[in-house]
């Protein structure tokens, strides 16, 4: 029988395994906030889809291999081990509860495993939160199951029909409620940190990195690193009418495959007219530049546009 703590990344895996020498670390390192996540697939095929959009995305290297590797351990867990859950409450972590708990339901172990929830970071928050412990309910599983469906679905109307509802594992509907600020706004086809990183850049945070730290004081729950951060100004820095100009060529991803992520965190940035007109809310984004994007399991085009009020928290489609 052994201890085994599922994590979020390797700050809190190192900090777990530093106070709780015993225990086997697993971490759980997919950014599921990022790419494509879409249903009716099996977990080896998604973990192809999700790790050929890192490694392109981001730059990073053996991402499949790395998803081999959690796989096979999560798969070695036996219903006599002790499992702990530990995640933050944003909307990264929430996001891996609930395919972590839709796996555990599918394996059906012998004893539940037990969640222990924190605030960002958890590595400082694990002396007071050991003793918070709880085992999974049954309830948890159920929700965890429907929500894990609803993210990935080819559609967001059942993700805000539950993101809204009181019930079972609040602190995830409330991470999901956030998510969906992330579609396009009705008023200038941004979504919140394409709006606040804009911001942030025509308020004198005129490289990434500055530009990055600045967002990351807007959120409570910050939920995404500097690299998906940097991803989302690419996409403002492309199309026909790009809202901002001054990032290296070749990106994040050639950035980080070349060891030149400093000169990339330290470009200066500028909004051209079009980001200072759809900022105003003069000019839409969408329109000026057209959208293809994932969030979940929604594939966002001009053909299959949704839109989310975030004043209003009123979903619709166009």
């Amino acid at each position: 029988m052994a201890r085994i703590l599922i994590t979020n990344g390797d700050h809190a895996a190192t900090a777990l395994a530093a106070h709780f020498p015993d225990a086997e670390i697993l971490i759980w390192r997919d950014v599921l906030v990022e790419g494509p996540v879409p249903g009716g697939l099996d977990d080896e095929m998604l973990a192809d889809i999700r790790a050929r959009h890192i490694e392109q995305a981001f730059g990073m290297r053996d991402v499949r291999d790395d998803f081999t590797r959690r796989n096979e351990a999560f798969a070695h867990i036996g219903d006599d081990d002790e499992v702990e859950l530990w995640l933050e409450t944003d909307l990264h972590d929430q996001l891996q509860l609930i395919e972590l708990l839709s796996r555990f339901a599918k394996e059906k172990p012998r004893s539940s495993p037990k969640l222990v929830f924190s605030p960002p970071p958890i590595s400082s928050h694990i002396d007071r939160i050991a003793d918070t412990a709880r085992a999974v309910r049954a309830s948890d599983f159920q929700t965890a199951i429907q929500l894990w469906a609803a993210f990935r679905d080819p559609s967001p109307e059942m993700l805000h029909t539950l993101a809204i509802l009181e019930g079972p594992l609040p602190e995830t509907r409330a991470a999901l409620a956030r998510l969906l600020e992330e579609y396009p706004s009705p008023r200038d086809g941004l979504g919140r940190i394409e709006q606040r990183a804009l911001l942030a850049i025509r308020d004198g945070a005129i490289t990434p990195g500055l530009a990055f730290r600045h967002y990351q004081q807007t959120e409570e729950l910050p939920f995404i690193g500097d690299l998906g951060f940097f991803y989302r100004l690419e996409r403002l820095a492309s199309g026909i009418s790009p809202l901002l100009r001054g990032l290296p060529a070749g990106g994040i991803a050639q950035a980080a495959r070349t060891n030149m992520t400093v000169e990339y965190t330290d470009a200066l940035l500028e909004l051209t007219d079009a980001g200072h007109a759809v900022l105003e809310g003069r000019a839409d984004q969408v329109a000026l530049n057209g959208i293809d994007r994932w969030i979940g399991g929604v594939h966002l085009t001009p053909a299959n546009l949704w839109r989310f009020d975030r004043e209003r928290q009123v979903l619709g489609r166009g």
